[in-house]
């Protein structure tokens, strides 16, 4: 199993006064990819030259060292312009999680952890600083640009046409992060192959978003996944990348039956992953799902959910199957399984799945929220219409609810017709 990219070669600097610690960490990481590069550092001050030396792509540092402990380390470095950029995962047995957020780190795994959950999360955080990284060096390239034209050109005229410029090379960079982030997604000719009529509002309030969508065919049975993420922008994305992750394992594994026990399964990822108990400080990541097994010659949908419905719409009206009240992630239900609903579903019909953004966006003459209430009459209404057609509707009558007010939440509806 390689989970670290085989067509990318990245430097890991990995501080730890343990050399226990240390070899086992190498040895997870050199195992699953051997050409990365792995260096070691046994204390805060060995730590910050050697990140300053060799400007590493990715920084695991225990929190308890002699000298300089980690904490300090990852507070001088993101002060020094040559590592503020460098991301960090910390390695601790203690819960801190908030501060070493504010210090600078983007990720927390307590000690001991497993093997997988190193390289799942490390996985991540590679993927996201190459991102990041790129449109840093557009931005960078961008403002030298600007910068000799402006002093080439005094004119106002000319001015003018620079800002415009900068303004469509960081519009660019934006459209650049999300093809990063797509790249994630089920390719839309995967879908078309088994289902042709559909559609996928996705409209992130951020760069990067914390929903998503998730496809897979098993024989003539075809999962769908559409879920929200905790959180936006890098936290988003990081639950958005572990999601489909988990997901792709689960199915490999082939250990489930309906949708129910994905959901189960996949909540323990999380929990394992996160190293959650339900203690304070801890990290709260988790994720709300609707999941769906469509049978596409019997037409039978079975469906689990994680606080998230499904509307199936038809010509007799609107019907709404509720999930059960709890995510997938720690919750004072988490021991409870998952409910598997199986529903007969006929030709035309219309399925639906979302997350909350579309619903809680506030606008309108009086700056309120849509409401479900609302949504469930716009899909109703359009239901017949062909599928390119409601996303039109869907995306058109969103932008002019929004207005001018700011976009609170990211945006998912997708959209099936029953063949």
């Amino acid at each position: 199993m390689e989970l670290l990219g085989s067509n990318s070669h990245y430097t890991i600097l990995v501080a730890d006064d343990s050399e226990a610690d240390l070899m086992y960490a190498k040895q997870v990481l050199s195992s699953y990819h051997f050409e990365h590069q792995i260096i070691i550092a046994h204390d805060g001050m060995e730590l910050c030259q050697l990140a300053i030396e060799q400007r590493p792509d990715l920084i695991l540092a225990e929190l308890e060292m002699p000298g300089m402990d980690g904490l300090d380390a990852i507070q001088f470095l993101k002060q020094n312009q040559l590592t503020r950029d460098i991301p960090i995962i910390v390695l601790t047995v203690d819960e801190n999680f908030e501060q070493v957020l504010e210090a600078g780190a983007i990720d927390l795994i307590r000690k001991p952890f497993e093997e997988i959950q190193l390289i799942l999360r490390v996985r991540a955080a590679l993927k996201l600083a190459e991102a990041y990284r790129a449109i840093d060096r557009e931005k960078l390239e961008v403002e030298k640009r600007n910068h000799q034209l402006k002093k080439q050109h005094e004119s106002t005229l000319r001015q003018k046409n620079i800002i415009t410029e900068k303004n469509q090379a960081m519009y660019a960079n934006l459209k650049y992060a999300k093809r990063i982030q797509d790249a994630f997604l089920p390719d839309p000719k995967d879908i078309e192959q088994a289902i042709s009529r559909y559609f996928v509002l996705n409209l992130p309030k951020n760069v990067v978003s914390g929903d998503f969508y998730w496809i897979d065919r098993q024989n003539n049975h075809l999962l769908i996944a559409v879920a929200d993420g905790t959180g936006h922008g890098l936290s988003g994305a990081l639950m958005h990348m572990m999601g489909i992750i988990f997901l792709n394992q689960i199915i490999k594994q082939r250990r489930y039956t309906n949708p129910a026990e994905i959901l189960c399964e996949l909540r323990e990822y999380m929990i394992s992953s996160l190293q959650q108990k339900g203690e304070i400080g801890e990290a709260q990541g988790g994720m709300d799902m609707a999941l769906c097994m469509l049978d596409l010659d019997q037409r039978k949908v079975q469906f689990a959910g994680a606080n998230n419905p499904i509307y199936i719409i038809n010509n007799q009206g609107l019907k709404e199957i509720k999930g059960d009240r709890m995510p997938v992630g720690i919750n004072i239900n988490y021991d409870k399984p998952f409910t598997n609903q199986q529903i007969q579903l006929q030709s035309g019909d219309t399925l639906y799945m979302f997350t909350d953004g579309y619903a809680d966006q506030f606008g309108g003459d009086k700056g309120k929220k849509f409401r479900y209430k609302y949504f469930k009459e716009l899909l109703i209404s359009n239901h017949g219409i062909p599928m390119t057609k409601q996303k039109e509707v869907l995306h058109n009558t969103f932008f002019r609810w929004k207005g001018d007010y700011e976009q609170i939440d990211d945006v998912m509806v997708m959209g099936i017709r029953v063949p």
